[in-house]
């Protein structure tokens, strides 16, 4: 019996990096359903019960060392686990189990991860050392995979997937429109998805963003007749945002406040008629459903993604001062039918090139 043991940014309420596992664990069972499959957690219990798997919390080392001895394939991702930009410590955990693993002697498959950005000296050369030993590696864009590269990853040991998402059983449009009905939202107008959410930007600068943000969506709802839903990837974390984006606007917004599962967030993409994300999945999930969409680019995991999925984007690196935000959601607005007719190819790449994650996987655990 294969013992897998799953490592990722899970337990946290993150429903982008919860999709990801769902996907990771849902697939693997097609392929083996008698693997015993456990993954670390920062809420082991809820992780188990929605997942059908067992867990332990990620900061165990006792149980954690048990685990990595047992297990014959240790898996670490998806998302973007190596990067220092949200703290050198959530980089040196991650690339430290990678290390633990193969020092077991394990195999180890980094699994459709993106890559960055690592600032420090220090962690980009760790990285080059402790990387490449892993068996295989899938990333999700041509920047994590250039990034890799540039790193001495083996070309045979690297290879440019997507994210498992992709992958996900989902039920129909019920479950959404349930979703929508239980948080009071009629379907009497257009919805117009927004997912925003805290990133590093000078306060000011912050301000000024969330108030065009704000003009824009009051603009679009005033020309359009949409009706604005905000939606929550992880609570209760853009709840602050999401709220002074209200406080800005003019007009009537919701916020659908149910903490969802990934099946029923993707259910509810299927009622919006277009997307205005921040959060990586939101675009992801706007992506698979063909549902127009337009990023705004926080960092450059989202710009990687949305060229590659054929969305367009506003960079939020410049000064905001110098965006004209509501001219750039506009006239991403204007060009939405040919937005969907790409997404409806790429979609089907994208699913594609997720399956090709465990295929390649498949292949390195017969060698």
């Amino acid at each position: 019996m294969m013992k897998v043991l799953i490592s990722g940014y899970y337990g946290f309420g993150n429903v982008g990096d919860e999709a990801v596992l769902t996907a990771i664990v849902q697939e693997w069972r097609k392929r083996d359903p008698a693997a015993a499959i456990t993954v670390l957690s920062a809420t082991p219990g809820l992780t188990a019960e929605l997942n059908g798997v067992r867990s332990i919390h990620r900061f165990a080392p006792v149980e954690l060392l048990r685990e990595m001895v047992r297990t014959d394939l240790f898996i670490s991702g998806g998302g973007t686990l190596f990067q220092d930009a949200t703290s050198p410590a959530s980089f040196w955990y991650y690339i430290g189990l990678v290390l633990w693993a193969k020092l077991l002697r394990k195999k180890v498959m980094i699994f459709a991860q993106g890559f960055g950005p690592l600032r420090r000296w220090f962690n980009r050369r760790l990285a080059g050392l402790i990387l490449p030993l892993a068996d295989l590696i899938t990333v999700r864009d041509e920047d994590s995979l250039r990034e890799f590269r540039l790193l001495g990853v083996k070309p045979d040991r690297l290879f440019l997937t997507a994210d498992p998402t992709a992958l996900l059983n989902v039920p129909g449009a019920v479950e959404g429109r349930k979703i929508l009905c239980l948080e009071g939202i009629p379907l009497d107008r257009p919805l117009l998805g927004i997912s925003v959410r805290s990133f590093k930007m000078p306060e000011r600068d912050k301000e000024v963003f969330l108030g065009r943000l704000a003009a824009a969506l009051d603009a679009l709802v005033e020309r359009y007749h949409f009706r604005p839903v905000f939606l929550l990837f992880q609570c209760p974390e853009d709840m602050a945002k999401t709220t002074r984006v209200m406080e800005l606007m003019r007009t009537e917004s919701k916020v659908i406040f149910r903490i969802c599962r990934p099946d029923e967030m993707f259910s509810l993409f299927q009622h919006f008629s277009f997307i205005i994300g921040l959060r990586l999945h939101s675009l992801i999930f706007a992506a698979l459903n063909a549902v127009p969409a337009v990023a705004l680019s926080y960092d450059p995991k989202v710009a990687a993604f949305a060229a590659q999925a054929g969305l367009p984007y506003v960079d939020l690196e410049h000064d905001p001062s110098e965006i004209d935000l509501e001219r750039e959601i506009e006239k991403a607005f204007s060009g939405r039918e040919q937005i969907k007719e790409k997404l409806q190819v790429n979609a089907r790449q994208m699913r594609a090139r997720a399956a090709e994650n465990f295929a390649l996987l498949l292949e390195v655990l017969r060698q």
